[in-house]
């Protein structure tokens, strides 16, 4: 609880999390008025994917510029040092300071998107079923990320190292994964369809996508192609709990064994 808390004030006093909240709600207002051009019956489902392509730009950076700086944040003030001379293992640390985190950044952005969704209800065909499904993405989203940004405050000497790699992580997962995948892409065969779909699917972006889009009606998963069939041999919902369940914890397992020493510098 006293991590929680000391992560809720800090976080609240920081200008960065409000900052990112308020630009991901002026945006999504601007998205609602756009949405309302949309056909009735998919004017609100289709709205929704919108948003998510917008929060593929915004959200990962943010996450992983709060939860990175958090981390670094406890070792620049020699916080860390004073907690694990007190008998407390730095798993142990790790695991509270993590789940602090994670409990006050998806709160605080949850929140938002529940005053998002007034908006949405005055505006357009509000689906409850559809707004609670994009919600568990968005959750599961910011987890993912925010446990990346953990992992780089952890083993990122200087905040200008810090910087860098938070840039340089954003950019390769946004642009240029898809880049590659596209590269790839006219070596797939129905012979090396199943380990491609594995690696595509290991994409969180890319599962978290596909399960909104058949979640929400925009996608049918019956009458596909045999391509198709073979590309998506397992239910989105699968893909959803293994990255749910595998990139957090690998993380958080990176995070204590390439943990560096080092003095921090600004």
């Amino acid at each position: 609880m006293a991590y929680l808390w000391k992560e809720a004030l800090e976080q609240a006093r920081g200008k960065g999390i409000w900052l990112g909240i308020g630009v991901l709600m002026l945006t999504s207002i601007f998205l609602i008025g756009e949405a309302r051009s949309f056909p009735e019956e998919l004017g609100f489902e289709a709205h929704l994917l919108s948003l998510f392509d917008m929060n593929l730009y915004i959200l990962p950076l943010l996450a992983m510029f709060l939860s990175s700086f958090s981390v670094f944040q406890e070792r620049e003030l020699k916080t860390s040092m004073i907690l694990l001379t007190k008998k407390e293992s730095y798993f142990s640390f790790l695991l509270k300071k993590s789940l602090s985190i994670q409990m006050v950044i998806v709160s605080l952005f949850v929140l938002a998107y529940f005053v998002l969704a007034l908006f949405m209800k005055g505006f357009l065909a509000f689906n409850i079923t559809g707004f609670l499904h994009f919600l568990l993405v968005i959750i599961i989203f910011l987890v993912i990320f925010n446990q990346l940004g953990i992992l780089l405050g952890t083993i990122c000497k200087t905040k200008m190292q810090l910087v860098g790699t938070n840039v340089l992580i954003w950019f390769f997962i946004v642009y240029l994964i898809d880049l590659m995948f596209l590269y790839f892409l006219p070596m797939i065969t129905f012979d090396n369809l199943r380990f491609y779909s594995w690696i595509y699917f290991l994409d969180p972006i890319h599962t978290l996508r596909i399960y909104l889009e058949s979640s929400l009606g925009l996608f049918g998963l019956s009458d596909m192609s045999r391509m198709m069939e073979g590309f998506i041999f397992m239910e989105p919902w699968i893909f959803l709990v293994i990255n749910t369940i595998l990139w957090p914890s690998a993380f958080f397992i990176l995070s204590i064994f390439i943990r560096k020493g080092g003095k921090i510098l600004d």
